[in-house]
């Protein structure tokens, strides 16, 4: 159920992104007049889809979706190899619990600041809120694989 949630959510937010930027061209090419919002929505839309992206390559197979180094893991006994795939995990998700208390801060200085976006003049706060709990996420799924790959 969550993972139906999670592709639905970044499914329909890159295929608002692709609407969004084609409309942005059309307008440029056939009016002269580029749409300037679409350049905000989209930069903070792609760092939202770049989190979902990375909490879902994370929970994917044994030791996730995402590239890595494998070297030395796989010359090592099975233990071991365990072992050093939960303490990447590990490290993941400590630097998104890091990077969750980070944009915590800056969501609450846009919240207490009361900053506005430039093009649409809407509350930052709508932009940087998301990203702490996205980030959140992200270490979630990692811890998962954590315990993936601790229980074998």
């Amino acid at each position: 159920m969550l993972r139906r949630i999670e592709e639905l959510l970044l499914a329909v937010l890159l295929g608002g992104m692709a609407l969004l930027a084609f409309a942005n061209v059309l307008t440029r090419y056939f009016l002269h007049y580029p749409l300037a919002f679409t350049e905000e929505l989209l930069v903070n839309a792609f760092v939202w889809a770049t989190l979902m992206g990375i909490a879902i390559g994370l929970r994917e197979g044994p030791e996730g979706a995402h590239i890595r180094f494998v070297a030395l893991t796989e010359i090592l006994p099975e233990g071991w190899r365990r072992g050093f795939i939960a303490l990447g995990f590990t490290v993941f998700a400590l630097l998104f619990l890091l990077l969750a208390f980070l944009a915590w801060g800056q969501a609450r200085d846009d919240l207490v600041l009361k900053t506005t976006s430039p093009s649409l003049g809407l509350p930052n706060a709508v932009y940087t809120l998301p990203t702490p709990f996205l980030a959140l996420w992200v270490a979630f799924r990692a811890l998962q694989g954590v315990w993936r790959s601790l229980r074998g």
